[in-house]
C-alpha cells in the first residue's frame, strides 16, 4: 500500500463526516482513485499534494472513460472532501460545469465542441497537436490517439487500431471518408518516421500523457473528450441526413418508421467506430431517440 492510500486511510477514519454507508463509499472511492492517480502516472507522497492539475487529470480520465455526470458528481464530491480536509478547499472548482459536468438535476448535456483553430496551435508540442487532431477528426480516446503508430494504422480508405492501443482490448477499424481526416493524417506521417508512435523517441506513455495535460491546459483545452462526442455527431448528421436529438434532431416519436430504421442502423455503425460494445452508450453522445 502506498503513502497516498494509507493517508487517505486514516483521513476518512478519522474523519467519520456522514452516515456509516457514505463513509465508506467514500473510503473506497477515494482508494480508487488512489489507484488511478498511479496510472496515470501521479505518485503523490501523500494527502496533502493535492493539485488542481491531479483534479483535471481524473475528471478528463473519467470522460474519456464515458462515465455519466451522476458517476463523476460523486467522484467530484469525494475530491472536494479530500480537499477540505487539507485545507486546499480551491484545489477542486465549485461549479461542476467547470468540469463539463452537468448539474444534479440538469437534463442530458450536450458534451460536443468543436476544435478551436486558435487553441489547437497554441499547443506547442507537435506530438500533443497530432494526437488531438486525431481525436477531432477521428473520434479517438485521448489514450488511442496518444499510442497511434500511422504506419500500423493507416491502410488504404481505413484506420487499423491494435487491441494494445485501444480500451478493453477492442480493436477496430474506423472509415477514412473526408478530405479533412485524409490532411490530417498526411499531417501526423510526415511527423512520425518509420514504425514509430505519437509518443516521442525515448519517453514513455505515461511521460507524454503528462505532457498531453501540461500542453493542453496551457493552450485552453479542458476536457478534450468533447472532441469525440463532436465526431460522433457529425457522423450521425453524415449517415442519416439530419442532426442527432442532442443537436436539436428528431426525438423517436417524430421519426418515421424508415427514420428509425436509419436511426437505428448509424447508432450501430458509430457504436462500433467509437469501440463500444452496447448500443445504449450513443445516448451519451447523439442523445436518446426514444423519450
Amino acid at each position: 500500500m502506498d503513502n497516498l492510500t494509507m493517508d487517505l486511510r486514516r483521513m476518512c477514519r478519522h474523519n467519520r463526516d456522514g452516515s456509516y454507508g457514505t463513509f465508506n463509499n467514500r473510503l473506497r472511492g477515494l482508494i480508487a482513485i488512489a489507484a488511478e492517480l498511479r496510472t496515470l502516472g501521479y505518485k503523490l507522497p501523500g494527502s496533502a499534494s493535492l493539485k488542481p492539475k491531479h483534479v483535471s487529470a481524473l475528471v478528463e480520465h473519467w470522460h474519456s472513460a464515458d462515465l455519466d455526470d451522476a458517476t463523476i458528481r460523486n467522484r467530484l464530491t469525494w475530491l472536494r472532501w479530500w480537499a477540505t480536509k487539507i485545507d486546499k478547499p480551491n484545489v477542486v472548482e465549485r461549479d461542476n460545469a467547470a468540469y463539463n459536468v452537468a448539474a444534479k438535476a440538469a437534463p442530458r448535456r450536450n458534451r460536443a465542441y468543436a476544435l478551436d483553430p486558435t487553441k489547437f496551435h497554441a499547443i506547442e508540442c507537435p506530438y500533443v497537436r497530432a494526437s488531438v487532431l486525431l481525436q477531432a477528426t477521428f473520434g479517438l480516446r485521448r489514450e488511442e490517439a496518444i499510442k497511434f503508430q500511422p504506419a500500423t494504422a493507416i491502410q488504404r480508405n481505413q484506420l487499423v487500431l491494435k487491441p494494445s492501443w485501444t480500451k478493453g482490448g477492442r480493436g477496430r477499424t474506423i472509415p477514412i471518408t473526408t478530405a479533412q481526416q485524409a490532411k490530417a493524417l498526411q499531417q501526423i506521417c510526415r511527423l512520425v518516421n518509420g514504425k514509430g508512435s505519437l509518443i516521442p523517441p525515448r519517453m514513455t506513455y505515461v511521460e507524454q500523457l503528462k505532457r498531453y495535460e501540461y500542453f493542453t491546459l496551457k493552450a485552453g483545452l479542458r476536457n478534450t473528450h468533447g472532441l469525440r462526442h463532436a465526431y460522433a455527431q457529425q457522423r450521425y448528421l453524415t449517415l442519416t441526413g439530419r442532426p442527432c436529438p442532442l443537436a436539436g434532431g428528431k426525438h423517436w416519436h417524430q421519426l418515421t418508421p424508415i427514420e428509425r430504421e436509419g436511426d437505428r442502423a448509424a447508432r450501430y455503425k458509430i457504436s462500433g467506430e467509437l469501440g463500444h460494445g452496447r448500443l445504449a452508450i450513443t445516448d451519451t453522445y447523439l442523445g436518446r431517440a426514444c423519450q
